[in-house]
C-alpha cells in the first residue's frame, strides 16, 4: 500500500494524469487525449474536422469506430491524425496533404486544417516523456482541450486551444500518438 501511494505521488508529480485511459475503437492512425474523461462510450478524444467530413476548423470528438473497407479518403476517417517526427506536423490521415495548424489572435487560439506547408504554426513537438504536443516555435505552449464536454449528435466533442503547459492541468494536455 505505501509504494502505491508513493507511486501515485511521483506520478502526480512528474504530471503524468493518473486517470482512465481511453478504448479507441478506431483504427490506427491517431492523436487522443490520454484521459477519458467524461466520453461516454470509454472512446476517448481524438483529434477530428469541425462537423462532418473536411473542414477549415480542428476539435477533438469521440474517436470513431472503424469503417471497414472504406477507402483513406473516406470522411468517416475525420478523427484520424497523424504526427510526422520528420515534418513535426500533424497530418489528416484521410484528407491527405492537409495538416494541423495553430491559428492565434490576441487572447484567443483556434486550430484549423490547412494544406501543409512550412509555416511555422504547422510544426509542433510530440514530447513522449510528458506526453505533450507543443508549438515548435513557443515550446511552452501546448495543445490543450478544453475542461467542458458538449453534446455532438450522438457523440461528444471538446474545443482544442494553445496553452502555457505550466497553466494547463496535465490531463487536458497529455496525448497519445498512435501510429500505424
Amino acid at each position: 500500500m505505501r509504494l502505491l501511494i508513493i507511486s501515485t505521488a511521483l506520478l502526480g508529480a512528474a504530471g503524468i494524469a493518473y486517470a482512465d485511459a481511453p478504448q479507441v475503437p478506431s483504427e490506427a492512425p491517431y492523436i487522443v487525449l490520454s484521459d477519458n474523461h467524461d466520453e461516454p462510450n470509454g472512446f476517448g478524444f481524438c483529434i477530428d474536422t469541425y462537423g462532418a467530413g473536411q473542414s477549415d476548423l480542428l476539435q477533438t470528438h469521440t474517436c470513431k469506430p472503424p469503417s471497414d473497407g472504406e477507402p483513406r479518403n473516406y470522411e468517416g476517417h475525420d478523427t484520424r491524425f497523424e504526427y510526422n517526427p520528420d515534418t513535426m506536423q500533424v497530418e489528416s490521415y484521410p484528407f491527405e496533404g492537409f495538416c494541423m495548424q495553430a491559428l492565434i489572435a490576441t487572447g484567443k487560439s483556434e486550430f484549423a486544417l490547412l494544406e501543409c506547408s512550412d509555416h511555422p504554426r504547422q510544426k509542433f513537438v510530440y514530447n513522449d516523456a510528458d506526453q505533450t504536443l507543443r508549438l515548435n516555435e513557443d515550446q511552452a505552449s501546448c495543445v490543450t482541450v478544453a475542461a467542458e464536454t458538449v453534446p455532438a449528435g450522438p457523440w461528444v466533442k471538446r474545443p482544442l486551444a494553445l496553452v502555457t503547459c505550466d497553466e494547463a492541468d496535465a490531463s487536458l494536455k497529455q496525448w497519445s500518438v498512435v501510429a500505424e
